[in-house]
């Protein structure tokens, strides 16, 4: 009996034992919530075998739903605010081995051992090392079991299930529209003001914002969205690489319904991710869209119209300005104080990026071992002396930290496998384009320039929250090793997954 992969536009059309299971299922959950605990327990059970039924009936929707849970942050945010025990969350990512076996065992698909999954085995040994001469093993384990599973786990399941063009479509559907309701909701929370609802986990509000403006009852405050997240830097980041990707998805549609469809899930994602008023984020977006005008996509004439819209959203939302000008205050004269006039913010990212840079040096090989910056990061403070820290702290930035924690021989794996991604994406976008095949060409394009953002964004951020870098690490890599033949196959094969 053959098995049918599964696509967005097929449930669309299929009307649809897996739309009602899943409805169903939604709502009983929903109105046990409302009972006692045993009724919403059942509730819960009910829901959880409707979906195990639909994974095992249809293999491929499991990616689809494992990538939408992943980056909507859902796993987590059902056990930090909804009591689901923390195992749902560590082995979400091995619902893959399913469509896995389809692959390799019922499809007789070869295992797929790329360059970079190589350079990652490579870093993990690295890392093993430092961990080895660290201060304290222990401190540096939990590091390592955490790139095994949401890093070399989640990379090789990922490009071992993702077989072609289509498939790869609908996970970057299925991410657009994940990112397009947690923006939502963080711009609903914005107009109404209701920064004490976190809506379930998916639009929390951490910190105690930023002043816009005094008054004569005293400063006004702009709370910082960070959706389900809950760290506001980190959430403008991963809606930040989703942008150019909505966008290059909405120019290489056929369909003028499905490309209005993906520039309005791209607009919600945008103003969604800029709440969070991300000083970095709004650096990274200026530098893509100087890189989309140098290659063409933006035309020099439509920069005006760039430049309207960047003005409308400043209009709509000023508290930006404020946010982006004191990145002014790091390059002030000394006789402005430089850094010692700067927020208390942009002080404590520099007293703990030049700290890194300290350790580095101290441990130029393999670094103090994964994890393990933060332990040293009260002594080498003193010497920075710009900012006293007294507490455990990150680098705050990728490039500093992977140098302190993995030393010159993980820094430089570690930058060979994001080089050698956007050297595969570039040469697929050439490929495609003489061949005059747009659609694959922006699809490589999209995630040259979601990776371009996360290397721009990690200017001031360390590495963390890793398997959002490793997932779409991974759909990059997919998206650069389609040819010709994909195509055709992918169109020729639509039910390609399994036989049971």
């Amino acid at each position: 009996m053959s098995q049918v992969e599964i696509t967005l536009p097929s449930l669309l059309k299929n009307k649809s034992l897996l739309v009602l299971i899943l409805v169903v299922a939604a709502i009983a959950v929903g109105l046990a919530g409302t009972l006692n605990t045993l009724i919403a327990l059942a509730g819960v059970v009910f829901f959880s075998l409707s979906v195990l039924f639909i994974i095992l009936k249809w293999p491929n929707f499991t990616i689809i739903f494992v990538t939408f849970i992943i980056y909507t942050n859902t796993a987590v945010v059902m056990i930090k605010f909804h009591g689901v025990p923390e195992v749902v969350g560590y082995t979400l990512p091995i619902l893959l081995l399913i469509p896995f076996i389809w692959q390799v065992l019922v499809n007789k698909r070869k295992i797929r051992i790329n360059f970079v999954f190589v350079l990652m085995l490579v870093y993990f040994s690295i890392m093993v090392l430092g961990s080895a001469f660290s201060r304290d093993i222990n401190l540096a384990i939990p590091s390592l079991i955490n790139f095994v599973a949401e890093g070399i786990g989640l990379y090789f399941l990922l490009v071992n299930t993702i077989r072609t063009p289509n498939m790869l479509k609908q996970v970057l559907w299925s991410l657009l529209i994940g990112g397009a309701l947690i923006g939502g909701l963080s711009l609903f929370q914005q107009v109404t003001g209701t920064f004490n609802n976190n809506y379930w986990g998916f639009a929390q509000v951490t910190g105690q914002g930023f002043a816009t403006d005094e008054t004569i009852q005293g400063e006004v405050i702009q709370p910082r969205v960070s959706g389900p997240i809950g760290e506001k830097n980190r959430f403008a980041q991963i809606m930040l690489m989703l942008v150019p990707l909505g966008l290059f998805q909405a120019w290489g549609e056929q369909s003028k319904k499905l490309r209005l469809v993906a520039f309005i899930l791209t607009g919600f994602i945008f103003v969604g991710g800029s709440l969070a008023f991300s000083r970095g984020a709004q650096v990274g977006l200026l530098l893509l869209i100087a890189i989309m005008t140098f290659m063409r996509y933006i035309k020099i004439h439509q920069l005006f119209i760039v430049f309207i819209g960047i003005v409308m959203l400043l209009l709509a939302f000023p508290q930006n300005t404020v946010r982006f000008t004191s990145l002014g205050e790091i390059f002030s004269s000394r006789d402005e104080g430089g850094l010692k006039s700067a927020d208390g913010a942009i002080q404590g990212r520099a007293t703990e990026m030049l700290a890194a840079m300290l350790v580095f040096m101290d441990h130029p090989i393999i670094g103090v071992g994964p994890g393990m910056f933060r332990y040293e990061m009260e002594e080498y403070s003193k010497i920075v002396s710009i900012r006293n820290i007294t507490t455990v702290r990150e680098a705050h930035s990728l490039y500093p930290g992977v140098a302190a924690e993995t030393g010159a021989l993980g820094f430089i794996t570690l930058m060979s496998i994001f080089l050698y991604t956007l050297y595969r994406l570039s040469k697929a976008r050439t490929y495609w384009l003489e061949r005059n095949h747009t659609g694959m060409a922006n699809l490589s394009t999209g995630f040259f320039l979601a990776i371009i953002s996360y290397l721009t964004t990690g200017i001031f951020l360390h590495m963390a929250y890793i398997r959002y870098l490793w997932l779409m690490l991974a759909l990059a890599f997919i998206a650069s090793q389609f040819r010709e033949a994909d195509i055709v196959d992918d169109s020729t094969k639509p039910e390609e997954v399994s036989a049971v």
